[in-house]
């Protein structure tokens, strides 16, 4: 039975993962090509729709989906319960949603941002209410998931490739987006029906309170995420214009990408934490190690991008967004300090249902966000917007490790974090050394993961091994 739990789990993480991979090399194309095409001012304008809808998003579902899919993953039959008066209540905050979406929009000056605000908008309010994500992943349906994740993508890519040739077609960047989230969305729902996950046809007003109140929390704590991430988007076109929003919204947008590769394992430990949220010891194995996981790729990632953004911005971005350049160096310390939020906050925080310290955390990220912004913006420029980013992150990280219970404070000390340490700073001479005399990415970039994967490779498997092992062979994981 032991035997069989961990590949199980390996299994999970080997599919998730391979789900990640699959979304990094489509996105790896479909971004590309989108910023091309699209060119950096409507680019821009498209993100900056995006942060707008992200913000009524969080009107639309106050924390909801948050509460319940944690109810969900700890109480699994007992949790899905809920989904009834869930749905009854985000159907009335979208409504509300889509209300204030439409006087924005009215009040939009540029005719072609305010189409795509009633389009996107009002589409993506739709697709999230269907949306079944989440409830996969509580329920460790983590196959169906990656399936049902790839193949939204290649929908999704399939629609950007045919339709989109010109700046003018941006129209059809959130068509092909909602369409493939839609299909996706129903398809999940189908499949948990198939798994006797089904909803029942009872509601029960009396429940809603309790949902409401923990829901909140999680609401507020969306809202603040969203502060010290989408305000930058805001306050860069305010102050720098649509060009320079432009150039920020592609930096965020790469770097976001790396960062979700690093965190891929979080998507696989989460319901397995919220199950052994009542076991000390259990909770202490896991933590350990997902933040060993994270650090073998976020650390070797903040490093390479830091040596490699003159070769990777004119190659994954064009030539138009050279000015990325100097931009991505500074922000390359973003893949540890969200990666660290995510584990401490967005995982362990949220697995054992403390929605007080999580909420706590999110808010000191807002606060400081808002002033970094509004301070490093106009001193700085682009070069402040992504620092600011950044520093927002750490916030947030160190708020979440204080948070976190005592016996998980010694995180830090993993000796995993010096083996990659080390064999970051020899990737980081070899990418040099190559960089000097063959200065191509299809060169410095395999030969930088050669030499990192060598310099550690050994201590790292034997590191697996154990913890692995450990997660094997002791209760309460």
């Amino acid at each position: 039975m032991k035997h069989k739990t961990l590949v199980r789990y390996g299994g999970f993480l080997f599919s998730v993962g391979g789900a990640r991979v699959a979304g990094i090399l489509i996105s790896s194309l479909t971004f590309p090509y989108l910023v091309r095409h699209l060119g950096v001012q409507i680019y821009g304008l498209w993100s900056y729709v995006v942060a707008i809808c992200s913000f009524l998003g969080i009107i639309a579902d106050p924390g909801l989906t948050t509460y319940v899919t944690q109810q969900v993953a700890a109480q699994r039959e007992r949790g899905f319960e809920l989904i009834p008066d869930f749905l009854a209540l985000r159907l009335l905050s979208a409504v509300i949603a889509m209300g204030i979406l439409l006087v924005i929009a009215f009040f939009e000056v540029r005719p072609d941002v305010r189409q795509l605000l009633r389009l996107y908008g009002i589409g993506i309010l739709i697709v999230n209410l269907l949306s079944s994500d989440g409830f996969l992943t509580s329920l460790e349906m983590f196959h169906a998931r990656s399936l049902l994740i790839v193949a939204q993508q290649a929908i999704y890519a399939l629609a950007i490739f045919t339709f989109v040739r010109v700046p003018a077609d941006v129209m059809w960047v959130p068509i092909g987006m909602l369409g493939s989230s839609a299909l996706s969305a129903v398809t999940g729902w189908a499949l948990m029906w198939q798994r006797g996950f089904k909803v029942p046809r009872i509601l029960r007003p009396q429940l809603w309170k309790g949902i409401l109140v923990p829901s909140a929390h999680y609401a507020l704590a969306t809202l603040m995420s969203n502060i010290y991430q989408r305000t930058g988007h805001l306050l860069v076109r305010w102050f720098l214009g649509d060009y320079a929003l432009g150039l920020y919204a592609a930096a965020v947008r790469l770097v976001d990408l790396l960062r979700g590769f690093v965190i891929m394992v979080l998507y696989v430990l989460m319901p397995r934490l919220a199950l052994a949220a009542k076991s000390e010891a259990g909770v202490g194995r896991l933590a350990r190690f997902a933040f060993g996981v994270m650090a073998i790729i976020s650390i070797p990632l903040t490093a390479g991008l830091i040596s490699t953004a003159p070769l990777v911005v004119p190659w994954v971005l064009g030539a138009k967004y050279l000015d990325d350049i100097s931009l991505l160096k500074w922000m390359s310390p973003y893949l540890l300090a969200a990666s660290a939020a995510s584990l401490f906050v967005g995982t362990i925080l949220y697995a054992l249902g403390r929605h007080r310290a999580y909420l706590a955390c999110t808010v000191s990220g807002a606060v400081a966000g808002g002033l970094l912004y509004m301070i490093l913006i106009p001193v700085l420029g682009l070069t402040g917007a992504g620092v600011a980013l950044v520093l927002a992150e750490f916030v947030v990280a160190a708020a979440g490790y204080a948070s976190l219970p005592r016996e998980l404070r010694s995180l830090w000390k993993d000796p995993v974090i010096a083996i990659a340490l080390a064999a970051a700073l020899l990737m980081v001479i070899a990418v040099r050394s190559v960089n000097a005399y063959i200065p191509k990415v299809s060169v410095v970039v395999p030969v930088g993961v050669f030499v990192y994967v060598v310099s550690c490779g050994w201590f790292v498997r034997k590191w697996l091994v154990e913890q692995l092992g450990d997660l094997q062979t002791r209760p309460g994981t």
